[in-house]
């Protein structure tokens, strides 16, 4: 299995299937479905996508989409020289899990973002009982921070 990864617009992937590999990506992992149904804001990334704030790095297996990670860009205020680009999601559909597969993709996918830049991928080191922080880990991560989350009762 030979994938190809690149660069892709926002129209190209939603002509390719996009919409039912994030539904598939939902069901897999997001937690809380209950109270966060998923309800993509199609204009809003299409808008940052027009800025140059929102890039997708898809794969493909035959044409075929299998795979993104999404990425935000933007300089914090407190460091405007310094360019941070953050996941939004990345996805790998299960079938293409095998051997080194995901870590391919996603050393492929850091690889192409702009230089100099600082990369935050926000993902829980326990998550999928771990084995996606030692992933991350093989690409030159480090957990820094634990994240909490919860939902304020109206």
């Amino acid at each position: 299995m030979a994938l190809e990864f690149g660069w892709a617009s926002i129209a190209e992937l939603l002509d390719g299937g996009l919409m039912a590999l994030a539904k598939a990506h939902y069901e897999e992992i997001a937690l809380d479905q209950d109270k966060v149904p998923l309800a993509v804001d199609l204009d809003d990334f299409l808008a940052r996508e027009a800025s140059d704030t929102f890039k997708i790095f898809a794969a493909w297996d035959n044409g075929v989409l299998v795979g993104y990670v999404q990425w935000f860009f933007y300089s914090p205020g407190r460091y405007k020289t310094t360019l941070y680009v953050d996941d939004s999601a990345y996805y790998l559909a299960p079938e293409y899990r095998k051997g080194l597969t995901g870590y391919l993709f996603l050393k492929a996918a850091v690889a192409a973002l702009p230089r100099p830049c600082r990369v935050q991928i926000r993902e829980k080191e326990t998550f999928k009982d771990g084995k996606v922080a030692m992933l991350l880990g093989r690409l030159g991560l480090a957990p820094v921070e634990r994240v909490f989350s919860g939902f304020l009762e109206d």
